[in-house]
């Protein structure tokens, strides 16, 4: 017998299967749990979680009394802000690639970090695990990370784990899996590593994504800026009213 599909998988089958035009009916509307069960061969506890996730990255929503629907397509190659994970596994979601070309890794004191987080204070004298990665959304230039984690929090990150997810790495820890994130949508001057990068003018407009990365105790984790390529980078959210 196959295993089981997690809710991870489970969301990405649906979402391949959404795109096929596979799953819903003309109207747009789902089969019910026992047959969405059935077909994927899962729990109705996963089916439910990976159900909500959906309706939460915008893919899906909910009738009361009636059931699951397929949503408009969102903006075409956007990427959804809500999701339940890392952004290379959102991608991937897509069947899109994000991998990181370039990596650097550094400790440093937070006095000597080029930002910090707005809402936290931090000794001036903590030690801060610096990276920056140079990212390609199906090998173009996307996204220059700019992350600080707190090496009170986290000793040590591998070089291996910056070329891959480390959203995943951190999930494989258990004192450092992320509770939750504030995220905060805004507008910079680009800088002359990004700009290199995205081949742009130093100081250029850019998208920037902040995070404040936070574990089940409230202690921060991590915070960090994300610099995208205005030109190609789509961000989607959904509003949900009732």
């Amino acid at each position: 017998m196959a295993p089981r599909l997690n809710t991870q998988a489970l969301i990405k089958q649906i979402i391949t299967d959404i795109r096929a035009s596979e799953l819903a009916d003309d109207h747009g509307k789902f089969p019910a749990e026992p047959e969405l069960m059935q077909r994927y061969q899962v729990t109705r506890y996963t089916l439910r979680q990976a159900l909500k996730q959906l309706s939460d990255m915008g893919y899906t929503y909910q009738s009361h009394g009636v059931g699951t629907f397929v949503r408009p397509p969102q903006a075409q190659n956007s990427i959804a802000l809500q999701h339940n994970g890392g952004l290379s596994e959102e991608v991937a979601r897509q069947g899109r690639e994000l991998k990181t070309k370039i990596a650097h890794k550094r400790v440093v004191t937070v006095s000597d970090a080029e930002f910090l987080p707005d809402n936290y204070q931090l000794d001036p004298t903590e030690q801060l695990i610096e990276i920056q990665r140079f990212r390609l959304l199906d090998n173009q230039p996307y996204l220059l990370e700019h992350s600080y984690y707190l090496q009170s929090e986290i000793k040590v990150i591998p070089n291996e784990a910056l070329y891959g997810s480390l959203f995943k790495y951190l999930e494989r820890q258990r004192a450092t899996q992320v509770s939750f994130i504030d995220q905060l949508i805004m507008s910079e001057p680009l800088p002359a590593d990004a700009g290199e990068f995205f081949e742009l003018p130093t100081g250029a407009p850019s998208l920037v994504v902040r995070d404040d990365s936070y574990l089940s105790t409230g202690n921060l984790l991590a915070f960090s800026k994300q610099y995208y390529d205005y030109r190609i980078a789509k961000l989607f959210m959904v509003k949900k009213i009732h």
